[in-house]
């Protein structure tokens, strides 16, 4: 039996749809999709049964590819593309992957039909009997429901999912640096980034910052979640420093660290941005299509994202120190110390000590001689080219 690719769908053909079309305005309120009503809807769904595995298992991780623990220039082989059967909950990788086992759950199953999947990145809802895209809008409730739940539990599952599989890569990045032996720092090698698509400028990107020591460093000071941060407050305070404990890191700053450690590696073969790239679209939806972008729009969505994450992560560590005060338990003291730790603390995360400058505009009153100053962050400055030059430069050509 042939199977389309779920990945490459086309639209629906009108004569497929048992239901007519509506017209509807673009702007209306009460659009309704016209799709396939799938026959197999009653019989190939068990809300159950997916609430139950997904409860034991790595969410968006085909369990069959992490039984394997197979590795690929330093990354687990964990394939984004992850479709979840809606009658038993299994997640598979999907047909564009190389060992296709959603497909293969698919053709092995013959008792029950596990023929409905759906994308765990796009949502696409797929049947494979139909060899069709379903529609949640033309078929019974229950494909509605199940696809609302998944969404839910996919945004409270991110974090705990990778932080496991991260701790899965770093045993294989220990054991490779035991077995390098100790070395001081050398020359980074230069590896090349799989292309994912006409994501060129992504790949220019990474190959920036995985250039950057400092940046490397920091993640390695960062990568275990005993890290301890030293909080230094203001004078005016008059406060002492605090210790904190900071939790493990988020899933993207995870993902980040995994691809820079994986980038200094020397290991033949272009490196996969797979991981990476997924985690950041969770964050930015705009580049899930694989096309072209620009690569300062990304770099700053890549940065303050990480730094969005970083903030959290020192502000829980606060809270931590103080046994989580709310704003109902928490006297008036505590809160002043909360306030005056937590205004020096965010500054201290990795992105704002690397890339975050400050520029500064001084203005002198020619009056009174008052000088006031303005300062002002930036992660980056659009500097003019200076076309005098330019021209001068050409006026001396042509007297040559």
């Amino acid at each position: 039996m042939r199977v389309k690719d779920p990945s490459k769908a086309l639209p629906e053909k009108a004569k497929r749809s048992k239901r007519p079309t509506v017209p509807h305005e673009e702007d209306s309120s009460d659009d309704i999709a016209v799709g396939l009503t799938c026959q197999h809807v009653s019989h190939a769904i068990s809300v159950n049964h997916v609430k139950r595995a997904i409860a034991e298992n790595l969410w968006s991780v085909c369990s069959e590819c992490l039984k394997e623990r197979r590795f690929y220039d330093g990354q687990p082989v964990l394939p984004s593309d992850i479709w979840l059967c809606l009658k038993c909950g299994f997640q598979g990788c999907g047909k564009n992957s190389e060992s296709q086992h959603s497909l293969k759950h698919f053709k092995n199953s013959r008792i029950e039909p596990h023929c409905i999947i759906i994308n765990l990145s796009t949502w696409i809802i797929w049947c494979y009997e139909c060899d069709e895209k379903l529609s949640t809008h033309c078929n019974k409730k229950v494909l509605a429901q199940i696809v609302d739940f998944l969404q839910k539990h996919a945004s409270k599952t991110q974090t705990s999912a990778f932080s496991r599989i991260m701790k899965l890569c770093e045993e294989k990045c220990e054991t490779d640096e035991i077995k390098k032996g100790g070395k001081g720092r050398s020359l980074s090698s230069v590896r090349g980034i799989t292309n994912l698509g006409n994501t060129c400028f992504f790949n220019a990107v990474m190959q920036n910052l995985a250039q950057t020591y400092t940046l490397t460093d920091r993640m390695n000071e960062i990568k275990e979640s005993s890290t301890k941060l030293k909080i230094f407050p203001s004078s005016d305070s008059q406060l002492d420093p605090l210790v904190v404990e900071l939790s493990r890191p988020g899933p993207l700053t995870s993902a980040l660290f995994l691809f820079l450690h994986s980038m200094k590696e020397t290991e033949k073969g272009p490196l996969s941005p797979n991981v990476l790239f997924n985690q950041l679209c969770q964050k930015a939806p705009r580049f899930k299509d694989f096309q072209q972008q620009d690569s300062q729009e990304l770099l700053h969505y890549l940065l303050d994202a990480v730094r969005t994450e970083e903030t959290k992560r020192i502000q829980a560590s606060i809270l931590k120190a103080f046994n989580n005060p709310t704003t109902k338990t928490a006297d008036d003291e505590t809160r002043k110390k909360v306030k005056a730790y937590g205004k020096e603390g965010v500054k201290m995360n990795f992105i704002d000590r690397i890339f975050i400058g400050e520029l500064t505009s001084t203005v002198m009153c020619e009056e009174c001689a008052n000088i006031s100053t303005v300062k002002d962050p930036f992660i980056d400055i659009s500097l003019p080219i200076i076309e005098e030059r330019v021209r001068r430069r050409k006026l001396m050509m042509k007297l040559l």
